[in-house]
C-alpha cells in the first residue's frame, strides 16, 4: 500500500487522554513527514488547546493542518489561519440551550467560532465538565445566563454535553445534529449535521488530490468512526472502542500509551 495521507486522532490515540503527545509517536511522525507523507491531526479538541504543541513537536511541514472540533474548524496552525468553518448557527444553538433548560443535570459547553470564547451553562467551576474541558481552553468563558440574548448572533464549532442521561439522548435524537457519544456514555459531542471527522478528511484529501485508498486514519473513539470507515486503511489500537475495532481494516496490538500509533507508522508507512 502507498499511504499519502496519515490522519491522526489526538486523545486516546496519538496523545494521552486529556494530555500531550505520547513521546514514542514524535519521531515516527516527523520521519513520515520528511518522507513526503501528509500528516493531519483530526480531533475533537479546540484548535488552540495548549496541549496540542504541533509546532513544538516538529509537525509544521508544508500543509500544517489541524481539523479541530471534530472537523468543524479546519485550521492552518503555522499561518494561524482558518481554512474552513462548518458551524452550528445561532438559532440551532438556541434550540440546544432551550433543551438543556429541561435537563438541569446536563452541562453544556459551546465553542464559539471566533476561537476565543466558550459559552457554558454552569456557574460552578467544580463540575465534571469544567474539571476536564477547561484544560483545553485558555480564552474567555461566558456563562449562558449572561449572554443568552446574544446567542442567535453567535456561531459555534462544537458543543459538548456532560453528564447526559438516556432521557436527554432520546430528546437529542429528535434534533438535527451530528452526535457522538463517549465511551463512558456520559459525554455527547455535538456538531452541525453532516460535520464529522470524515467530512474533514474528505475535504482535506480533495485539496491535496488524494483518494481514500491512499489514506490511513487512526482513532479510538466513536467520533473517530466516520474517518475510520472513510479511509481505506482505517486503524484501530488495542484501546479503541468496539465499533472502531469492527470497522478498522488494520489492528495494532498496542494501546495509545504503548505507542500504538508509532507501531502503525513504522510497520505500514516507514516499512520498518
Amino acid at each position: 500500500m502507498e499511504i499519502k495521507l496519515l490522519v491522526l486522532d489526538m486523545d486516546g490515540t496519538t496523545y494521552y487522554k486529556g494530555g500531550e503527545i505520547v513521546p514514542a509517536n514524535v519521531k515516527p511522525i516527523q520521519t513520515a513527514l520528511k518522507q513526503g507523507v501528509e500528516v493531519v491531526i483530526v480531533t475533537g479538541r479546540p484548535a488552540l488547546a495548549p496541549q496540542n504543541k504541533l509546532v513544538e513537536n516538529g509537525f509544521a511541514f508544508q500543509n500544517a493542518i489541524i481539523a479541530a472540533c471534530n472537523g468543524a474548524c479546519i485550521y492552518d496552525f503555522v499561518e494561524n489561519k482558518l481554512l474552513k468553518s462548518s458551524s452550528i448557527q445561532g438559532d440551532q444553538a438556541q434550540v440546544l440551550f432551550d433543551l438543556i433548560a429541561k435537563f438541569p443535570e446536563v452541562e453544556l459547553w459551546g465553542y464559539v467560532d471566533n476561537l476565543t470564547q466558550v459559552v457554558h451553562t454552569r456557574n460552578d467551576h467544580h463540575t465534571s465538565g469544567w474539571e476536564f474541558e477547561s484544560h483545553f481552553f485558555q480564552g474567555e468563558y461566558l456563562w449562558y445566563q449572561d449572554v443568552k440574548s446574544q446567542i442567535n448572533q453567535m456561531q459555534f464549532f462544537k458543543f459538548l454535553a456532560f453528564d447526559v442521561s438516556q432521557e436527554f439522548l432520546q430528546a437529542m435524537q429528535e434534533l438535527n445534529f451530528e452526535t457522538a457519544l463517549s465511551a463512558s456514555d456520559q459525554t455527547l459531542e455535538i456538531n452541525a449535521q453532516g460535520i464529522n471527522k470524515a467530512f474533514a478528511v474528505k475535504w482535506i484529501a480533495q485539496q491535496l488530490n488524494i483518494t481514500p485508498d491512499q489514506i490511513m486514519s487512526i482513532g479510538d473513539g466513536m467520533n473517530d468512526l466516520p474517518m475510520i470507515e472513510y479511509a481505506s486503511h482505517g486503524v484501530a489500537l488495542k484501546n479503541s472502542v468496539a465499533a472502531v475495532q469492527k470497522a478498522a481494516a488494520i489492528h495494532i496490538d498496542k494501546t495509545n500509551v504503548e505507542g500504538g500509533v508509532a507501531e502503525a507508522i513504522n510497520q505500514y508507512i516507514l516499512k520498518k
